[in-house]
Order: C-alpha cells, then structure tokens, then sequence
C-alpha cells in the first residue's frame, strides 16, 4: 500500500537569489562547494545538504509565494531553539531573513547541523519501523515546563467532524459510508480531545516517515532522529506514536494495531484517551482532503485522503464496528 505522493523535486542552491545565496554564505562564514537535495516531504523551498569550505550543512529556504511554508519555518527555528540538548534531533544553529531588494515579502533561512542518515526505506523494514517507533517514545521521555512550548491542546485543528456534519461538503459520499451515518457521534468522540492529549511530555507534532533520519547504531541495529520540528508541543505521551501509524501503514508497514501489540503505549494511557484522539485526528484528515490544495503544497490533500481512508478502518476496529 504505497504513500501517494508523486515524485517532485525541490529547488537547489544554484536557484535561490543572488542576495539570499551571499546571506547564507556570509552567515555560514564559508563558501559553499556543492549540494545534496532532500526532496522527501510536502513542504516548498530548498531543502539541501550543502557543501562548504568548512564542512557539511543543512539548509532549508523558501520564499514569496510560499506565505505557510516561511510561517514554519520561523516556528521551527523558535520552538528546536527550546527542545532539551538530549532529545534526538539535528540541532539547529540559526535561522535569516532575507530580502530580495524589490520590497516584496523576503525569504526565510533555517541552518540545522546535517546528520548522516537517510529516510526509511519504504515498505517499511521491521528494524527500521522499530528504530522510528523508538524514537517517538525517546521524544516523548522528555518533560517539558510549561510555557516552554505550546500545548497540544491549544493547537489541535480539532472539532472538524461538527464542521462535516453542518456543511455535508461535496465528496463526503465517497467515504466508506459509515462515515456520514455517524457524524453526530463522531464529533462527539473526539469532542474531549483537549483533555486527552494534555499532559507534560514532548511531542515532535509531526513525526511520519518523511521526518525521521535513520542513522548507525549498530550494525544490525539501526536507531533514527527526528527533523523538522514547527509543530513542538507538550502533549500527553501517546500523541507522535499514534499520529504516525496511518503513515505507516500507507507505506508498506503493518496495521496500526499491530504496531501498537508489539510497542504498547506507556503505562497510563487510557485506551478511550487514544480512541479521542484518533476520531479527532481521523476527522481532520477526512474534512481536509476535502478541501483545495493549500498555496505550493498540491499533494497533501492526496496524503490527507488516503490516512483519512487508514484512519477510519482503524477507528472502527477500535471501536468494535
């Protein structure tokens, strides 16, 4: 069951501005050689290990027209510039903005160290599904105090199922049919959500495949790091494990409940706090791939619609139906 995204390509060092390319450079203090472009994702904008006179570096940049895309990356360089020095991440060592000269909106810069790894391979490998379903429970070890970073509760696009409900949207119907029979009940699932992932752990927001690097560990034992982190929160810790398992099925890797048999949750988690969550979840995706393509990301409604169609049979499961 492969992941629906097209191949695309992302732009490269040689096709960023003149200025942004002497602002990075002056910023790094090197010039730089070379690049690696890593075009896994479904955000815009360069995203490239660069080569340079004094060593390896990961930089991401995007520019006008791409107003969500430099929203994140402003967030990603505020919230990694937080995250405790032991979480396993790429540290990031600065962030620029960088006008053009032609008074319009600039572009953003985000520098993090480059790390030498790769994304997992898809279908997934069981040691490799191992290393990043170990990775999410690294993450969530880490306590964080409150005011650090935003809680989960304050930033979930929650209550979308009462949203479907009211505006029966165009498409609706080309869901498994038990969706729009029980709108009414989803909605009121998912409606203490807020509750169900308040908690004091760290939570990376967006782990999938497509954010995490596998790197050495041993050699028949590989571990990960997680990259790209605008959507750090404090958040119960079941949240990053069971946001990831759609994706994971999706590409190549076992059932969501099978996962979860062989990894448990930690100790604690209520079952019915992680059935909220995932109707909450399930309900973004299925309102969201309804909806038109965001400026420069024309995939992710594709991705949206087919963890939306995982996430309602593994609801339902859960559920009994």
């Amino acid at each position: 069951m492969p992941t629906p995204q097209p191949a695309r390509r992302r732009p490269v060092w040689p096709q960023l501005p003149a200025p942004v390319r002497a602002a990075v450079e002056d910023r790094l203090g090197a010039r730089v050689t070379g690049w690696a472009s890593r075009d896994g994702g479904y955000s815009p904008g360069m995203a490239s290990v660069l080569e340079t006179t004094r060593g390896r570096v990961f930089v991401k940049a995007t520019g006008p027209g791409n107003d969500v895309a430099r929203a994140l990356y402003r967030e990603e360089a505020r919230r990694a510039a937080v995250l405790p020095p032991t979480v396993p991440a790429p540290r990031v060592r600065w962030s620029l903005e960088v006008g053009t000269g032609d008074g319009g909106p600039g572009w953003v810069v985000v520098a993090a160290d480059a790390v030498a790894g790769r994304p997992p391979r898809t279908p997934w490998h069981p040691d490799e599904l191992d290393a990043v379903v170990d990775l999410a429970r690294r993450v969530a070890a880490h306590e964080v105090p409150a005011g650090v970073l935003p809680e989960a509760a304050d930033e979930l696009p929650s209550g979308r199922w009462a949203v479907l409900a009211d505006d029966r949207p165009q498409g609706l119907d080309t869901y498994d049919p038990w969706v729009a029979k029980n709108l009414d009940r989803l909605a009121a699932l998912a409606a203490p959500v807020r509750e169900a992932v308040t908690g004091p752990h760290l939570a990376h927001g967006d782990l999938r495949g497509d954010n995490a690097l596998v790197v050495p560990r041993a050699p028949d034992a590989p571990g990960a790091v997680a990259v790209d982190w605008p959507y750090a929160v404090r958040a119960a810790p079941f949240l990053d494990l069971v946001a990831m398992l759609p994706s994971v099925r999706l590409e190549g890797g076992p059932e969501p409940e099978e996962v979860l048999r062989r990894h448990p949750l930690p100790t604690g988690v209520e079952d019915d706090a992680v059935t909220c969550y995932l109707a909450d979840l399930v309900g973004y995706f299925v309102h969201g791939s309804l909806q038109p393509p965001p400026p420069g990301i024309p995939h992710v409604r594709a991705f949206q619609r087919a963890q939306a169609e995982v996430g309602v049979a593994w609801l339902r499961r859960r559920l009994g139906e």
